[in-house]
């Protein structure tokens, strides 16, 4: 009705929109670098504990020589990877959420009524999704672990 008049009407929702693309492309863009980060982080673990039941063959064949059943062979593996990978998952999270909440509380000086509120349940699956991966990816080679020989593996040095 106002267009003969000379007045542009401007949608509100779609400026907005154009507006945020190019950031939600950069988040979109963050999230699978991390993304890519945590499946890296997960295989290191494997290729770690693969290369610890090669390079400690001679420890497990002591071990089972000392009379360490098979299962508690893939324990000790299993254990030891679960320490790493909830120490890095520990760390990885308490690092992240350090920044994240001065990031918020200094936008929330320009934006009043802004706080900063922890995803619980988003870093909850994340990192259960993580920890499960590791354990998945070291349990192959905790079981081959468990099937070394004691006189195999003490035979030579």
């Amino acid at each position: 009705a106002f267009l003969k008049n000379g007045l542009e009407s401007v949608d509100l929702v779609q400026e907005l929109h154009d507006s945020m693309a190019t950031q939600l492309v950069f988040q979109q863009l963050m999230l699978g670098f991390l993304t890519v980060g945590l499946v890296v982080g997960v295989a290191a673990l494997g290729v770690i504990s693969t290369r610890a039941v090669v390079e400690r063959r001679q420890q497990i064949g002591m071990l089972r020589a000392l009379g360490f059943q098979r299962e508690m062979v893939t324990w000790v593996f299993l254990i030891e990877s679960s320490f790493i990978a909830l120490l890095g998952i520990g760390l990885g999270v308490g690092l992240a959420l350090i920044p994240a909440s001065q990031l918020v509380a200094d936008m929330a000086i320009d934006i009043p009524g802004l706080t900063f509120q922890v995803p619980w349940t988003e870093i909850l699956v994340v990192s259960g999704l993580a920890f499960t991966m590791t354990l998945l990816t070291t349990w192959l080679p905790a079981v081959q672990a468990s099937w070394v020989q004691p006189a195999e593996a003490l035979r030579y040095e």
